[in-house]
């Protein structure tokens, strides 16, 4: 159960790694997929340092935290996709319901039911 936890758990690093490549390297490619606009040359920054830089903490983190002994880390990435979903709410609740809301919110709550899982299961004695 451990590896396979482990496993689920780095690829949800990768995936968030791609996602920080993306928009460090090509942040005009990931517009369209995450539905943002960067304005000028400054917004290119945002999207690269916002984004790319949050993705990449994610999935530095969740790498880590995946490794035998150090799943309190994961406590980071879970913190930081639970205030994503109180963002979301937010988001619901002032501009209504849509398919994209819906399709970000169940990932996020995957997400969350994944990093809390695999922190507690993977706990051990001397690392809560």
């Amino acid at each position: 159960m451990a590896q396979s936890l482990r496993f689920l758990l780095r690829l949800m690093a990768l995936a968030m790694l791609l996602g920080a490549l993306g928009f460090i390297f090509d942040p005009a490619s990931m517009e369209q997929q995450f539905a943002v606009t960067a304005l000028d040359t400054h917004g290119m920054g945002t999207l690269r340092g916002d984004l790319g830089g949050t993705f990449l903490m994610l999935a530095l983190f969740t790498f880590y935290g995946a490794r035998e002994g150090h799943a309190a880390w994961l406590a980071v990435p879970l913190v930081f996709m639970i205030t994503v979903l109180f963002g979301r709410m937010v988001h619901i609740a002032l501009d209504g319901l849509t398919d994209e809301a819906i399709r970000s919110t169940v990932i996020e709550l995957i997400a969350v039911a994944i990093l809390e899982y695999s922190r507690r299961a993977l706990a051990t004695p001397n690392n809560n």
